[in-house]
């Protein structure tokens, strides 16, 4: 017979928050047929819970600290995946090591399609910027907000319920003299280099652009096309 879940109870199953970098989470539910326990089942088997830092910006992401991204960068590279929410200029002067360089919402949801076609996905996804307090925010809301929708049928299931900001971003990762052996090349450009004024001047339009197309995009699919009268 299979055990009805009802939805306070869900609100129930949230992983513990543990002292040790690492921890598997076993969880604790009946054998039963229905398809929404099993993705349940599947979640609490692939998360892993780190010990998180509380921030009165964003509380709504879940924050690491530099060392505990230093700890899996060696014990856990495999299974993670770093998104470096930056301008490529900043990137290019110094990024911790297998950090991948995605700083537009347009890629984000073209990285988010091609990891949902992937035989093989992250367990653990970090994003970050500067100092993680508005472009990585940004992006990991919106890499939630993809996963929510692809998974809508089988809510509160998540293909990737392991994401989290940086906390202090690569400014402060970068300042841990035991977290720079893990920047490559060993270097920080700020976005306010003054001798990147220029390029940062064009990403920025450039991202202005392309956020009007995305929304005139979705006007015209909510809308059909914009009609325009002439008087």
């Amino acid at each position: 017979m299979a055990v009805a879940i009802m939805p306070q109870q869900l609100h129930s199953l949230s992983p513990l928050i543990l002292s040790s970098p690492i921890h598997r989470i076993k969880p604790r539910m009946k054998p039963t047929t229905s398809s929404v326990v099993k993705n349940l089942e599947s979640l609490f088997d692939e998360q892993s819970s780190l010990p998180l830092v509380k921030r009165s910006s964003h509380p709504d992401l879940q924050r690491i600290d530099s060392q505990t991204l230093a700890t899996l960068l060696d014990e856990q590279s495999e299974n993670l995946f770093i998104i470096d929410a930056r301008y490529p200029f900043e990137y290019s002067g110094g990024h911790i090591r297998t950090a991948e360089n995605i700083f537009t919402e347009n890629d984000l949801r073209l990285f988010f399609t091609k990891l949902i076609r992937s035989s093989s996905r992250p367990l653990i996804i970090v994003f970050h910027c500067e100092f993680s307090s508005e472009r990585g925010p940004r992006l990991c809301r919106l890499f939630r907000s993809l996963d929510r929708q692809h998974n809508m049928a089988n809510y509160p299931y998540l293909s990737f319920p392991s994401i989290y900001l940086l906390d202090g971003g690569y400014a402060d990762f970068y300042n841990h003299t035991a977290c720079r052996q893990y920047c490559q090349p060993n270097g920080y450009i700020s976005m306010f280099e003054e001798e990147y004024s220029q390029e940062l001047k064009i990403y920025r339009h450039a991202k202005k652009v392309a956020k009007g197309q995305i929304f005139a995009k979705k006007l015209v699919e909510q809308q059909g096309p914009i009609q325009f009268c002439m008087s």
